[in-house]
């Protein structure tokens, strides 16, 4: 996905555990800006994996993007939201320069 000049980006975390299940197909989830109701990312996943796996995957998407959620969109249109995911927005920023104890 790329973005416009002018439009900045952060950096979002999405994490979970997939289903245990018979590997059939892929799955798109979509990132769903919820203040807006807008897609602002996607991520492809197998529908389900032999055995547990944790995931852990890193997507940019707009800086102004609000409240962010992870699903699919069923046959009429209506989001779902995966239970099993969730959208980790970034940590605040670390500060710059020295860290450690100060002193003499």
């Amino acid at each position: 996905m790329s973005y416009t000049a002018g439009f900045s980006a952060m950096e979002v975390t999405v994490r979970g555990v997939l289903p245990i299940g018979d590997t059939t197909e892929n799955v798109v989830y979509f990132i769903l800006n919820t203040a807006e109701s807008a897609v602002v990312g996607q991520v492809i996943l197998p529908k389900a994996v032999k055995q547990s796996l944790a995931v852990a995957l890193t997507v940019k998407v707009p800086s102004t993007a609000g409240s962010l959620a992870i699903g699919t969109f069923d046959d009429g249109g209506n989001f779902q939201v995966a239970s099993f995911l969730r959208v980790e927005s970034p940590a605040v920023g670390r500060p710059d320069g020295a860290v450690g104890p100060a002193g003499r």
